[in-house]
């Protein structure tokens, strides 16, 4: 009974629109939250989210990351390393990768703490946890998370259409196997599953017919989105 005769005030309001479309209040702002109308504060969450992101770079192209991997191969042979010797060496390069993968990680939070454009952000999350993609190469997964930072309050299928031309989603799905004679439907597969209509919205004829329509697209060594023609 309490709660439903609770009195709604300015600042409640505009602190379940800061939450919902933000990540909350800055402590320096809490006082404005009195005055301020929820269309205002809702204009000014645009306004700042409105300019492209600047990228999340941890590592500079998809080369500089071939060339040291090539490189320590070719150093592991003239120094002669023995099994061991290559196994450890191995495994401190793929925790090299997950520390850029952590630093990636990290320096988004720092984003979504300290950047005015709040609302781009909070969307992009969302987006995030929607385009859900794992594989251990910290470029790509920047790539990605740039794309999806740049389209998070535009139109979906803009959206949809980068995320799916992205090496992180490509390689993740399979699809830069995808090609004619031999179609990998599982990129097809997910693109209706989980990111558009869900199950039981499609056919499995839909699915191989949608795994024909992507046969040939697949990515360069720098990481660029390129359509193979002779695999379609």
């Amino acid at each position: 009974i309490q709660l439903y005769n609770m009195i709604i005030t300015n600042r409640l309001k505009n602190q379940h629109l800061i939450w919902r479309a933000a990540f909350g209040p800055m402590a320096e702002n809490a006082a404005s939250l009195e005055t301020v109308t929820q269309k205002s504060l809702w204009k000014l969450l645009l306004d700042t989210s409105s300019k492209e992101p600047q990228k999340i770079e941890v590592a500079r192209n998809l080369f500089d990351g071939m060339y040291k991997g090539v490189k320590e191969v070719i150093e592991m042979e003239k120094a002669g390393m023995d099994t061991d010797e290559k196994k450890e060496r191995q495994k401190q390069m793929r925790q090299q990768s997950k520390e850029d993968l952590k630093n990636l990680n990290i320096r988004w939070l720092e984003e979504m703490i300290n950047s005015e454009a709040q609302l781009r952000e909070k969307m992009s999350l969302f987006w995030h946890g929607h385009f859900a993609c794992r594989v251990i190469n910290s470029y790509f997964q920047q790539e990605l998370l740039h794309s999806i930072r740049v389209n998070a309050l535009g139109n979906f299928g803009n959206l949809l259409k980068e995320v799916s031309k992205s090496p992180a989603m490509l390689q993740f799905l399979n699809n830069q196997q995808n090609r004619k004679k031999k179609p990998n439907e599982n990129f097809a597969r997910e693109v209706m599953e989980l990111f558009t209509m869900g199950r039981g919205q499609y056919t499995e004829n839909d699915i191989k017919e949608a795994a024909r329509a992507f046969t040939g697209w697949g990515f360069a060594l720098d990481g660029t989105f390129v359509f193979r023609q002779q695999l379609h």
